[in-house]
């Protein structure tokens, strides 16, 4: 259906904006706010898709320049024609994976936005006319510096809220106190669905595969759905010897944005649970092909988020397309911009989400919050 649109992309812009998250004091926000990396693709009359890319959380500066760069690749393209994305891709040495890739994936979603919103029909539906109205949730929340009785106040409004799954961070503090804090998690949240991310991306140093084995030791009790993240990305080899040692089930592929890493992956058996993001791994069509992947090898598959609306939108309309995906991430932690960008309101109840009729992603950004918004320099993700 989207491939017969007689529209050709006309303008690629790149940009960052900053918006108040959370309470301000949140770790790695060294301004107090969170900056995310966002494009919008233009098309001959006037229509445009917006996309999102993972790196702006991390050099928001970066992105106008990169996406002025890409633009070239990509204007006169017919906005319906798939092999637009190929040039990009095939970059030598550098458009594959990294930086560029990640920014190739907020233009891959935007052209995703723009062509819903032509033919007004939500993205799903473009990808698979049958896909599903419905997609489960977990409550992604816990901060790896809340105390016990923080995580025990955070599983008690998540539970309130109706979520059966919520997942917490660890790795930040000393081992004794994170074994406290789950515990406080499992003791509150009961029989339900509880993940701990290790943020191993992150934290440094980073667990060896040795000390991921003993702290997965450590929590084979708590009856996890998962542990995310336990050694560093780079640590492929190390993955896989945590995934093996079968303590608890593994999770991890949000951190990796091209195709050779999630092979080696695949290949590795490195997980129980392969994740990835719109944002970050290629874009949408880049995921669906990766939970396929992961299905034929009897994987699971769950999608991460942790941008604005447009990365839980966009990820959402993956879960949508493909039956094989059981979960979604749902950031807890409050962006003010995420609330303003909804064309529709999204209709979470019990911690389902329930798909709209909104048109593409069902996502909006104006002038006037682009101006509201406008990027704090130096407001990058950075641990003190």
């Amino acid at each position: 259906m989207y491939k017969q649109i007689d529209e050709r992309i006309k303008k690629v812009e790149g940009f960052a904006l900053s918006s108040p998250y959370g309470k301000g004091e949140s770790l790695g926000q060294p301004l107090g706010v969170k900056s995310v990396g966002l494009v919008k693709v233009y098309t001959e009359s006037g229509v445009y898709g917006l996309g999102e890319t993972y790196s702006g959380v991390y050099a928001p500066e970066l992105i106008q320049p990169i996406v002025n760069f890409l633009e070239s690749y990509l204007v006169g393209r017919l906005i319906g024609d798939d092999l637009i994305f190929d040039d990009i891709k095939n970059i030598p040495f550098i458009g594959g994976n990294g930086i560029l890739q990640s920014v190739f994936s907020a233009i891959e979603i935007a052209i995703w936005d723009v062509r819903g919103k032509i033919l007004e029909v939500p993205t799903s539906q473009l990808i698979n006319k049958n896909s599903r109205k419905s997609i489960p949730l977990y409550a992604s929340s816990g901060t790896v510096i809340f105390t016990s009785d923080e995580i025990i106040a955070d599983v008690e409004n998540i539970l309130n809220l109706g979520y059966t799954a919520y997942k917490m961070r660890v790795g930040y503090q000393e081992w004794d106190t994170d074994i406290k804090r789950v515990e406080s998690a499992r003791n509150t949240f009961g029989n339900n669905d509880l993940m701990v991310d290790a943020i191993m991306g992150t934290i440094r140093p980073a667990w060896s595969a040795e000390k991921a084995i003993s702290r997965a030791k450590d929590l084979v009790d708590f009856n996890l759905r998962w542990l995310e993240e336990p050694v560093h990305p780079e640590n492929i080899k190390g993955l896989a010897e945590v995934c093996h040692s079968e303590l608890v089930p593994i999770a991890a592929g949000e951190a990796y944005s091209g195709n050779g890493e999630y092979q080696a992956i695949l290949d590795l058996k490195a997980v129980d649970i392969l994740q990835f993001d719109a944002t970050h791994s290629g874009g949408i069509l880049s995921c669906v092909e990766l939970a396929r992947k992961a299905e034929l090898l009897k994987l699971d598959s769950a999608l991460h988020v942790w941008g604005s609306a447009v990365a839980i939108a966009a990820n959402a309309q993956i879960a949508l397309t493909v039956p094989s995906i059981d979960i979604l991430e749902i950031p807890m932690v409050s962006l003010e911009l995420t609330e303003k960008m909804w064309i529709e309101p999204p209709v979470i109840k019990d911690g389902i989400w329930y798909s709209s009729d909104a048109p593409g992603l069902g996502v909006t950004l104006d002038d006037s919050l682009m101006h509201k918004y406008k990027l704090n320099p130096n407001s990058g993700y950075r641990l003190p």
